[in-house]
C-alpha cells in the first residue's frame, strides 16, 4: 500500500515539474478556439447569405442573410482575435523566465 502512495506522489510531482515547463492547457485551448472563431467568422458571410437565400423570400432573404452574416462574422472574428491575444499573453508569461536569461 505504501508503495502505491509513493509511486503516485512521484508521478504527480514529475507531472507538475514537466507541466511547469510546457504551456498551460488553458492557453493551448484558447489558441485553438481563437483560430476556430476567426475562421468561422470569415466563413459566416457566405454561409449566412446562402442560408438566407434558400430559406427566405428571394431578395429579402439574401439581404437579411448577408447582414446577419456580417454582424455575426464581425463578432466572431473580434472575439477570436481577443482570445488569441489573451492566450499569447498567457504563454508569454509562461515562457518569459526561460527566455530572459538568454536575452541578457
Amino acid at each position: 500500500m505504501a508503495l502505491r502512495g509513493l509511486s503516485r506522489v512521484l508521478v504527480v510531482s514529475t507531472g507538475l515539474a514537466l507541466g511547469g515547463l510546457s504551456f498551460t492547457p488553458r492557453a493551448d485551448a484558447a489558441i485553438v478556439r481563437g483560430i476556430q472563431e476567426v475562421l468561422a467568422g470569415i466563413l459566416q458571410v457566405p454561409l449566412s447569405t446562402i442560408a438566407g437565400t434558400f430559406s427566405g423570400p428571394p431578395v429579402i432573404g439574401t439581404v437579411f442573410g448577408a447582414v446577419h452574416g456580417v454582424v455575426s462574422g464581425v463578432g466572431l472574428v473580434t472575439h477570436g482575435a481577443l482570445e488569441l491575444a489573451a492566450s499569447g499573453v498567457s504563454i508569454a508569461k509562461t515562457v518569459a523566465p526561460f527566455v530572459l536569461p538568454f536575452l541578457l
